[in-house]
C-alpha cells in the first residue's frame, strides 16, 4: 500500500456492526463471540472478523476502527443487543451506538445486502446480520447516539478514555514505523506486510540493520548460522513458536538478498540506522504494554454479564420468569431482600382483646 493509498484510509468514515451468533448455532465448547463488520461512506465491505465478547474483543475492536478511520471517534457502530460486554464498554467510553432490535437487524440484512456478491450471499448468517447492521448505520436507517454509561462501569471512563489514546498512539507509532522501513530498511516492508505485528516487532528489534544478516561473508554458510542462532533465542524467549519465528527471519533473509542496498545507508549510518529502528519498534512495543495493562485492569473487573431480557427474549424463554427469581431456589437475588420480623423493645406491640381505647388529643 502506497502512502497516498494509507492517508486515504486514514480519512474515510467508517460504520460497524456486531451481531451475536444464536447460541443454538454455536458448540458448547466456543465462548460468546460476536462477529463485527465495517463498512466505510459507500457502504463497501471493508473488514469482517470475530471478537470475543470481552474487554479483549473490545481493545480488538477499537483497534480496528482506529486503523480504518484514522482516530478514536470516528467510527458510529449498530448492535443488535445492549446484553454484551463490548457495547457496556462502547457506552461506558462515551461511542456513538445505536442498538436494534432482532426483527429490524433481520430486515437490515436483507435490505442493505449485496446481491452482487457472491461470497457475501454465501456467509453465514451473523455476519449478513453484522453487515446489514454497518450499512443501516451509513444508509441512515439507525442513528448512533451516546448512551449513558453502565453504572459498574462509570469510574471506569478514565481507564477507557486512556486506553482509546493509547491505541490511538500505537496507530501513529506504526504508521511512523513503516515510514522508517521504507527509507533506512525497505527489506523488512518486502518481508513484513504488517511490520508492526508481534513478531516481526521481535525480529526486527532482534536484527535492526539489513547487514547483519547479509554480504559480510563470504558464502552465506556464516550467515544461515547467524539466522538459526536469532530464530532460537526469540522462539526460547516465546516470541512464536519455532516453526513461526524461523518463518518469519528466512523472510527476512530472502527479503534483504533480494533487495539493493541504498547507496546512501553507509558503513557510517549503520549504528544510527540500527538505533532509529529499535525505538522506533520500542514505541510501538510501549503502547501495546499499556494497552495490555489497561485491558487487563477492565477484565478483572468485568464478569460476564447476566442475560438482559431481550437476550431471554430471543431465545424464546418467557420474559416473565425473570422478574419472580425470589421463590427460587437459583437465579438472582431480589434487588430487597425480605426483612425479618423485629423483635425485641422496638417491636410493635400485640393487639389488645376487648374494646378499643379512645386516642389521646394530640397536643397542639
Amino acid at each position: 500500500m502506497s502512502r497516498e493509498e494509507d492517508d486515504a484510509v486514514a480519512l474515510v468514515r467508517v460504520y460497524c456492526g456486531l451481531a451475536s451468533a444464536d447460541p443454538a448455532d454455536r458448540p458448547a465448547s466456543v465462548g460468546s463471540m460476536l462477529t463485527s463488520a465495517v463498512v466505510d461512506d459507500a457502504g463497501r465491505l471493508l473488514h469482517v472478523c470475530e471478537i470475543s465478547d470481552d474487554p479483549a474483543g473490545y481493545a480488538q475492536l477499537v483497534a480496528l476502527l482506529v486503523e480504518r478511520s484514522g482516530g478514536p471517534s470516528g467510527a458510529a457502530i449498530a448492535a443488535d443487543s445492549d446484553d454484551h460486554s463490548v457495547t457496556s464498554l462502547l457506552s461506558a467510553a462515551g461511542r456513538p451506538l445505536a442498538i436494534a432490535d432482532d426483527d429490524s437487524v433481520d430486515d437490515f440484512a436483507e435490505r442493505f445486502a449485496d446481491d452482487d456478491s457472491l461470497e457475501e450471499m454465501q456467509s453465514p448468517p451473523v455476519e449478513r446480520r453484522a453487515v446489514g447492521l454497518a450499512r443501516a448505520l451509513q444508509a441512515g436507517a439507525l442513528s448512533a447516539v451516546t448512551l449513558p454509561a453502565p453504572r459498574d462501569l462509570t469510574g471506569y471512563k478514565q481507564v477507557l478514555a486512556a486506553h482509546a489514546a493509547l491505541t490511538s498512539g500505537r496507530h501513529s507509532a506504526a504508521v511512523a514505523l513503516r515510514e522508517v522501513l521504507r527509507e533506512l530498511y525497505p527489506a523488512a516492508l518486502r518481508a513484513y506486510p504488517d511490520p508492526a505485528e508481534p513478531v516481526s516487532l521481535a525480529v526486527l528489534d532482534a536484527l535492526p540493520e539489513p547487514g547483519m544478516l547479509a554480504g559480510t561473508v563470504a558464502g552465506g554458510r556464516e550467515v544461515a548460522v547467524a539466522a538459526d542462532a536469532v530464530a532460537a533465542h526469540l522462539a526460547a524467549e516465546g516470541v512464536a513458536d519455532p516453526d513461526t519465528v524461523n518463518e518469519a527471519v528466512t523472510a527476512l533473509r530472502v527479503a534483504i538478498s533480494e533487495t539493493p542496498r541504498r547507496a546512501t545507508v553507509n558503513r557510517a549510518l549503520t549504528a544510527a540506522v540500527a538505533e532509529t529502528v529499535r525505538q522506533a519498534v520500542a514505541s510501538v512495543r510501549a503502547c501495546d504494554a499499556g494497552c495490555d495493562a489497561l485491558v487487563g485492569a477492565l477484565s478483572a473487573r468485568i464478569a460476564t454479564p447476566a442475560p438482559g431480557r431481550r437476550a431471554a427474549a430471543r431465545r424464546g424463554e418467557p420474559v416473565g420468569d425473570l422478574t419472580d427469581l425470589r421463590n427460587t431456589g437459583t437465579g438472582l437475588r431480589p434487588v430487597r431482600p425480605v426483612e425479618p420480623e423485629p423483635v425485641g423493645r422496638r417491636s410493635r406491640p400485640e393487639p389488645v382483646s376487648g374494646p378499643a381505647a379512645p386516642a389521646s388529643p394530640r397536643p397542639l
